[in-house]
């Protein structure tokens, strides 16, 4: 077992050199699931459960793919001043890092069990709605990263920009479509519901209807609820500059 003071040494050394570690980031955005491609055919995986109690946060790594599957889990304590979940591997050699980055992956630096096979130290791994996502279905939606799925009718929250983040989540549904729909047919008309959000409110559903314009955009409007000004009660239905919903793709 390696000494504490070694192991004091290393955490303030990542401390310090986390330049892009989000200053913001708290415990509750470290739980759920979040995986990166780990190269031929495996896929890596962090479930992170922050509901264990009220100090410890549980962590489990794992791999799956190619007959190959293994894990091992491991608590840690979330420290405020570090900014993520801070513990020592199973082992209790060595300490194992969790940051959250500003792009919104989450930095792990620590070491992996044998078991699991040769790991780099420092991995970057992604909400579980991101994983093996192609770019051609992320879209930009006002500044907010959005997941448009036509296959399952859905679009949905990847990352939120950071003015909503306090009202719309990662993984929050914003469009789901009475039926799935075909990205390269412009003619096909894409009805379904939508929603708005409104800190402390329930999301308020309202019809849209639009048109692919070519695979890379995506543009739908509707009436859109106008609620009480000081309450969540929906009083009007209205189409002004936010009854437009357009997407633009990140791919080529």
């Amino acid at each position: 077992m390696k000494p504490l003071v070694a192991t004091s040494m290393a955490l303030a050394f990542v401390t310090a050199s986390a330049s892009t570690v989000s200053a913001a980031a708290s415990r509750e955005e470290f739980h759920g699931r979040w995986s990166r491609d780990c190269g031929d055919g495996q896929t890596c995986h962090l479930d992170i459960d922050d509901m264990k109690s009220k100090t410890k946060v549980e962590i489990t790594f794992s791999m799956e793919g190619k007959g190959i599957a293994c894990s091992w889990s491991v608590d840690a304590i979330f420290d405020k001043g570090f900014g993520g979940p801070v513990a020592r591997d199973p082992n209790g050699n060595y300490y194992f890092y969790l940051t959250r980055q500003e792009d919104g992956r989450l930095y792990s630096s620590g070491t992996m069990l044998p078991n699991c096979g040769p790991q780099p130290t420092d991995q970057y791994f992604t909400p579980d709605a991101q994983t093996l996502v192609d770019n051609r279905e992320i879209f930009d939606h006002n500044g907010s990263a959005m997941i448009v799925s036509p296959s399952k009718g859905t679009i949905i929250y990847r990352d939120p920009k950071k003015s909503i983040a306090d009202t719309v989540k990662s993984g929050t549904l914003l469009f789901k479509a009475n039926a799935p729909w075909d990205p390269y047919n412009d003619s096909a008309v894409i009805r379904g519901t939508a929603y708005v959000f409104k800190n402390g409110c329930d999301p308020a559903p309202y019809r849209v209807s639009g048109h692919q314009e070519g695979w890379h955009t995506l543009v739908l409007k509707g009436a859109t609820p106008v609620r009480e000004k000081s309450g969540c009660r929906i009083v009007d239905y209205k189409e002004t500059g936010n009854s437009t919903l357009k997407f633009s793709s990140w791919g080529d």
